[in-house]
């Protein structure tokens, strides 16, 4: 009896392994996932700016009137692990790549009546790119969001040329960059 209960626990526990095995074996498929928004122009959007970023701005931000530049629209949450590997990355691309004509925009989402906890993340990692505040989270139905963190490239005629799903790197976003500064 002992030793029944034993062997299912440990076919039980060899199962396990073998699906945890497969997980990270498997590559990176969420990296992948398509978005029917490629090569269509980028939903728009008009939000509100936080306070440190409104004396440049203005008190909200509408993509459309920055049709004309190249953007990178990065979408994170202040409760997403992820969104904090990721925010010194998009900072430190942020730094290099401003003057060259490409705006980062910040989109905080998912997070409902979080802008206390947005301000906090932003300064935790003094992003000084453009953030605004999804509150009711429709501008990331609109984009067809599957979660956080998730990152657009946007050409200079305002159409989503590619897109990153999980946190981004400095390379990641040079490489999607450069191709729009072609």
């Amino acid at each position: 009896m002992k030793i029944g209960r034993l062997l299912i626990v440990a076919l039980a526990l060899a199962l396990l392994a073998a699906l945890f095995g497969f997980g990270l074996l498997r590559g990176s498929p969420d990296r992948d996932i398509a978005s029917v928004l490629v090569g269509k122009p980028a939903p728009v959007f008009d939000l509100p700016l936080y306070e440190r970023y409104q004396p440049e701005y203005g008190a909200s931000f509408a993509l459309a009137d920055h049709v004309g530049k190249p953007m990178v629209v990065n979408f994170w949450a202040s409760w997403c692990l992820p969104c904090y590997e990721e925010a010194p990355e998009l900072q430190s691309f942020w730094s290099e790549y401003q003057d060259k004509g490409v705006l980062v925009v910040g989109v905080q989402t998912q997070d409902k009546d979080k802008r206390r906890e947005g301000r906090d993340f932003i300064g935790r990692f003094g992003l000084t790119f453009p953030n605004v505040f999804d509150n009711d989270s429709q501008v990331s139905v609109n984009w067809g969001l599957y979660g956080v963190p998730e990152t657009f490239f946007i050409d200079a005629e305002g159409n989503i040329v590619g897109k990153h799903v999980g946190p981004v790197t400095v390379e990641a976003l040079k490489t999607n960059v450069e191709a729009l500064l072609r």
